[in-house]
């Protein structure tokens, strides 16, 4: 995976994405978008790796939620 941004996402801000994910998976399908999650025990965080050249929108949701939450 060519890896571009990496989000380091408190439980709430995780809530948030899972629930961008599930109301967006037909789109996030169609457009082939691809993203990695993964809980990271030291830092006690999820971690959202987003491969590059993916849609502006994953990065903006993800950037959204760590300045909103």
């Amino acid at each position: 995976m060519d890896i571009e941004e990496v989000y380091e996402l408190n439980k709430k801000q995780f809530e948030h994405w899972s629930r961008f994910c599930i109301d967006n998976t037909i789109e996030m399908y169609k457009n082939k978008d691809s993203y990695m999650n993964v809980w990271d025990r030291e830092k006690e965080k999820y971690l959202v790796y987003v491969q590059r050249h993916e849609q502006t929108g994953i990065n903006k949701f993800l950037e959204k939620v760590l300045d909103t939450y």
